[in-house]
């Protein structure tokens, strides 16, 4: 594939880094048609494999006044997110693990613990069609923060898992509307480590997205992750380190294009 593209990008926060990013994607991405799943029978941009590093990913003033999360558009360009919205997601999304009545999983559910269902498909190798299994997860979390104050910070133990080995047979769930099709969780890594450098400890994070929608989902879910990133350090007494992601299915919808468009001002 000679022309398959691997790009790496690197911002001093999460605003710049996703300017970075819409740029790099206008400029490099590869015209995908969906076939299936969200949006089946359109097309979007897509990198063919992302990554990047977000330097200094939540911001104090001298003060100790926290600078906005949201990432900033020019008048009249949609903004993907708030920094209401941002908090909501990592308290509700990130941090509560409890399910509403119509949702089958939240990515707390396994970072915080909580239950969630596994279609049963196919479960211990044997097809099924009916019903649905409830599963409890641990709270990752906090077995993560423990690990570390019980085994030392030096150890690339503590790397969360989201979603379970049958998430792919959500897939197979028959279905007769959009509110009722099953899918796999698109966050599917936390992984952390903690870097002393200059006699500081700084907690860093490393996540992976299998697919994300960059112009209106990366902002948020970044945001939502640097309060996780900042509330892990301070459970742990280190200092916040970088916040790093990858995705092989980064895009833009053509729908979202004109605004993408609009934000690097091309």
């Amino acid at each position: 594939m000679k022309g398959f593209k691997s790009i790496h990008v690197i911002g001093r926060n999460l605003d710049e880094t996703w300017f970075e990013l819409l740029r790099q994607l206008y400029r490099h991405g590869r015209r995908y048609k969906i076939d299936d799943g969200s949006f089946a029978g359109a097309e979007r941009l897509e990198f063919d494999l992302v990554s990047g590093t977000i330097l200094e990913p939540i911001q104090y003033t001298e003060g100790g006044v926290r600078l906005p999360l949201a990432v900033t558009v020019p008048q009249g360009i949609p903004a993907p997110t708030t920094d209401e919205s941002i908090e909501n997601y990592f308290v509700e999304y990130l941090m509560n693990g409890e399910l509403s009545p119509n949702e089958h999983y939240r990515y707390s559910t396994w970072l915080r613990g909580g239950k969630y269902m596994i279609p049963n498909l196919v479960l211990n190798g044997i097809r099924q069609e009916e019903n649905a299994s409830v599963v409890s997860a641990p709270d990752q979390v906090q077995w993560c923060i423990d690990h570390y104050k019980k085994k030392g910070f030096g150890n690339n133990h503590c790397c969360m898992a989201i979603g379970y080995p049958e998430s792919n047979f959500a897939y197979d769930k028959k279905y007769e509307n959009e509110m009722e099709r099953g899918t796999s969780p698109c966050l599917r890594i936390a992984d952390t480590k903690i870097v002393k450098e200059d006699g500081e400890n700084y907690l860093c994070m490393n996540v992976y997205f299998r697919s994300w929608d960059c112009y209106g989902g990366w902002p948020e879910n970044m945001g939502g992750l640097a309060l996780l990133q900042e509330y892990m350090a301070q459970e742990l007494g280190v200092k916040m380190g970088t916040l790093s992601f990858t995705s092989k299915g980064l895009h833009a919808y053509d729908f979202q294009l004109e605004a993408l468009k609009g934000r690097i001002g091309v």
